[in-house]
């Protein structure tokens, strides 16, 4: 599925590819986690920054439960923030942890694109545009669930891909596993990220279906692997019973207490809020083309569709992971703009929602990545050249300054 390597020419098969495009992907990525990180610290509020950070601060630091579905991943690991960062403020570290979750974000987006498309500029485009736009990263330096739920966007995404180039039967059925886990851990942060698990689970079970490799041994498996990422929700029920947090929510010693919690009860199990009136399904979709427009651009926008014009024309036979991802963000976008019933004409219920729409951001960045460098590859092609990666590094460059300079605070 690959288009080109920076290095010009059309890219090689699979096989051939993977082990030199896997190490370079991984070299690339740790380049761009520390960029991103630097940026992410340097603008890093040094107190509490308002929203939930106060109460998912307290949770962390008082081992108490935080508000449905009670996010027992993230406040573990705050904790160990906590207490294993030398330095700061309790608020000041939560908040360089979200930074550094958003920093993964960026080093898993530019591996997905690179292991697809064997492009850095298209890696860096998709890493900086998301990163950097006004969304992401008021949310990443803020002591708030969305960066670590951006980082298992962009990991599900780069396991998809993995799994995609395993060559053989242990390789997939080992990724599998992790996939499979991580998707379970996902779901211990921020449940919409449940609409990407549902679409990714199909396909590969799907794929070891066509490899003759799908039994009902291997289904356990893979469902005990699941079981074993949801592990951390045993925390809430521990936390309540211990009850030594001054303030934590809710009861969870009992089964329906737990699931009360669980399944957010108190909020509206499958809605942003109880009893409340919303905009229309048509309103919010058009809302979250014209903010997506604004947080990434038109252009970016234009990337991502011909991805899948591009991708689709060159392989018939077996549906490109472009096509995935695109299903991914159309059954999110539409299932989000059917139950976030909240009148986004005012204000502060427009920030609530705005907020999710970054999962559906972090894979239109990818699709564009992909995007680009399927520009490139074809105009290369219809010139007979292999001399416009530079106007591929130079679009790269540009976009993502222009997202810093417009979002710089």
């Amino acid at each position: 599925m690959g288009l080109h390597g920076d290095g010009g020419g059309l890219a090689e098969g699979p096989a051939a590819r993977v082990g030199p495009r896997r190490s370079r992907g991984l070299r690339g990525g740790v380049a761009v986690f520390a960029a991103v990180a630097a940026v992410f610290t340097l603008t890093l509020p040094p107190s509490v920054p308002g929203g939930d950070s106060g109460e998912l601060i307290t949770a962390a630091h008082e081992l108490g439960v935080a508000h449905p579905p009670g996010y027992p991943l993230f406040t573990l690991v705050a904790k160990l923030a906590i207490i294993l960062f030398p330095f700061g403020s309790v608020a000041y570290r939560v908040n360089l942890l979200c930074g550094l979750f958003g920093a993964v974000a960026a080093a898993l987006l530019f591996f997905t694109v690179f292991r697809l498309s064997g492009s850095y500029a298209g890696g860096i485009l998709a890493a900086g545009v998301f990163s950097f736009s006004r969304l992401t990263w008021q949310w990443s330096i803020a002591a708030e669930v969305f960066s670590l739920n951006n980082l298992f966007v962009g990991l599900l995404m780069a396991l998809t891909v993995h799994f995609e180039e395993a060559a053989t039967s242990q390789e997939r059925s080992k990724i599998a596993k992790i996939g499979a886990f991580c998707c379970g851990l996902s779901l211990c942060n921020q449940h919409t990220i449940v609409l990407y698990v549902l679409c990714i689970i199909p396909w590969i079970l799907f794929r070891l279906l066509k490899e003759k490799e799908l039994s009902l041994g291997s289904l356990l498996n893979l469902s005990l692997f699941f079981s074993a990422g949801l592990l951390p929700y045993i925390y809430l029920p521990i936390s309540s019973y211990l009850h030594q947090a001054r303030w934590t929510w809710g009861d969870q010693t009992t089964l329906l207490g737990f699931l009360t919690h669980f399944l957010r009860e108190e909020y509206g199990t499958f809605s942003l809020a109880k009893s409340e009136i919303g905009s229309s399904m048509s309103e919010i979709l058009l809302s979250q083309l014209t903010n997506m427009r604004t947080q990434l651009s038109f252009n970016i926008q234009a990337l991502a569709v011909w991805a899948n014009i591009c991708l689709a024309r060159k392989d018939r036979q077996n549906p490109p992971l472009a096509w995935l991802f695109t299903g991914m963000f159309c059954i999110y976008s539409l299932f989000f703009a059917w139950r976030a019933n909240l009148d986004i004409s005012k204000p502060l219920f427009m920030g609530v929602v705005e907020r999710f729409w970054m999962q559906s951001n972090a894979v239109v960045a990818v699709l564009a990545g992909i995007g680009l460098a399927a520009l490139v590859s074809e105009s290369n092609r219809v010139l007979n050249t292999n001399g416009l990666q530079f106007l591929e590094w130079l679009s790269a460059t540009l976009f993502v300054t222009y997202q810093i300079y417009s979002n710089y605070r």
